[in-house]
């Protein structure tokens, strides 16, 4: 539905879309920067202070195999091809996959893996997909809204006629409209609220009762079964528990964001990106209330006063805001064309789940495995949960940019994902 009808010639035809990328020389010289910052610092989160730099020769041996595998990756998925624009997104990740395993495969033909960390090279892989994504998607969406002649698209905001469709365009253009709508939000957020409590006589008080007994078990399975005598375990537990359903239900409940309201969709012009996003925003505020009984009981239990690093904890919640909010586009937008997606993600949560530190801590899995348990999607958030709480510390410089990564990354793909085809949920419903 737009306002105004564009004018002749002055965009691409419909259902086309503008180049992704500039000139493949251009394009090759950005990604070959790219893929040197990622895979030193893929070496700097592997190791501590200590032992970068006895690992830092090995890494600058083993550069350009690794750059060279990438682009070489690229290149092979036609990501530098005028042709290679469909389906961009999955070829620049299955480029980078496939290029890092061939440098892998070069690297141990030729000078083996001796003072080479085999686990940097997964860290690589993700980083570098980040980080090449990000760019294209970044001159994707700024490439459309000026295809569309509309490159500051809210400039028209106080003029009668606004062209819906360039609204759209660009993430930050998403996010002032989210903020003009933010009272649809509220009400949205505020409706589940009272629907889950509806009628019931404990209310809020059932959302202690799942994280409680889920506790419980795990206490004595863990702590009388198995023997785990680790001294403040229960506390850690919860820690990563309580952060983990928050993601899990949020996850859960986005992949019915746009199949499960199909009535509103179709009556209703506003942002569709509301809807995933508010059911993020309703686990956001179970979480919270949560949190805020079980900590401060925890704590007078365990006798673990307050700590400076608290005041990190209301940045690393708003990261995994930020990444929940971009793996729930995903999966609202997934959902809305293969609905097989629900009982894919039941089988990706729990597996997810087991990577996650959650019953066991970090430095209880082997060193090698180290950097690979961090690396989950969760991993990130709960370790720094528990540094901040329970051991009363800063969180680390690898965890810190992990869960940033992870953060921006998800919002990212994400919004890259979910804007294209906002204009096409109704169909498939």
């Amino acid at each position: 539905m737009s306002g105004v009808a564009p004018a002749p010639g002055a965009g691409p035809a419909a259902g086309t879309d503008p180049p992704i990328r500039p000139e493949w020389p251009l394009s090759i010289l950005i990604d070959g920067c790219l893929a040197t910052g990622a895979y030193l610092a893929a070496y700097w989160i592997r190791f501590q202070r200590d032992l970068f730099a006895a690992f830092l020769p090995g890494a600058w041996s083993t550069l350009p195999f690794v750059v060279a595998g990438q682009l070489g990756g690229l290149a092979a998925a036609s990501v530098y091809s005028a042709r290679g624009n469909g389906a961009w997104l999955l070829r620049v990740t299955a480029g980078i996959v496939l290029g890092t395993a061939g440098s892998m495969a070069a690297i141990a033909t030729l000078h083996g893996f001796e003072g080479i960390s085999r686990s940097a090279f997964v860290a690589d892989a993700l980083l570098m997909s980040i980080l090449a994504i990000g760019w294209r998607g970044i001159s994707l969406l700024r490439m459309r809204a000026h295809a569309r002649g509309e490159p500051h698209a809210f400039r028209a905001a106080n003029i009668d006629l606004v062209d819906r469709a360039a609204e759209m365009t660009t993430i930050r253009a998403v996010v002032l409209s989210l903020y003009r709508y933010r009272e649809l939000l509220k009400n949205l957020v505020l409706k589940d609220i009272k629907l889950k409590y509806r009628g019931s006589v404990f209310g809020f008080l059932w959302s202690l009762a799942n994280p409680l007994l889920m506790m419980i078990v795990y206490t004595i399975a863990f702590t009388y079964i198995l023997r785990v005598r680790s001294e403040g375990f229960v506390f850690a537990l919860m820690l990563g528990l309580l952060s983990w359903t928050f993601f899990a239900s949020s996850a859960a409940m986005s992949t019915g964001a746009i199949v499960d309201n199909s009535g509103l969709l179709k009556s209703v012009l506003f942002p569709r990106a509301i809807l995933p996003i508010g059911t993020v925003l309703f686990n956001l505020a179970q979480y919270v209330l949560t949190i805020s009984v079980f900590l401060p009981l925890m704590m007078a239990w365990y006798r673990v006063p307050p700590s400076p690093a608290i005041a990190a904890f209301p940045l690393f919640l708003g990261l995994q805001v930020t990444f929940t909010i971009g793996v729930a586009l995903m999966l609202a937008s997934a959902t809305a064309f293969f609905r097989d997606v629900r009982h894919l993600l039941e089988v990706a949560l729990a597996v997810l789940f087991w990577t996650t530190p959650i019953v066991y801590e970090l430095h209880q899995v082997p060193e090698r495995l180290r950097l690979l348990i961090l690396l989950s999607p969760m991993s990130s958030f709960v370790v720094a949960y528990q540094q901040i709480f329970f051991y009363r510390a800063w969180p680390d410089g690898t965890v810190w940019f992990i869960a940033a990564a992870h953060a921006a990354g998800a919002f990212l793909i994400g919004a890259l994902l979910f804007l294209p085809f906002e204009d096409r949920f109704t169909e498939q419903l």
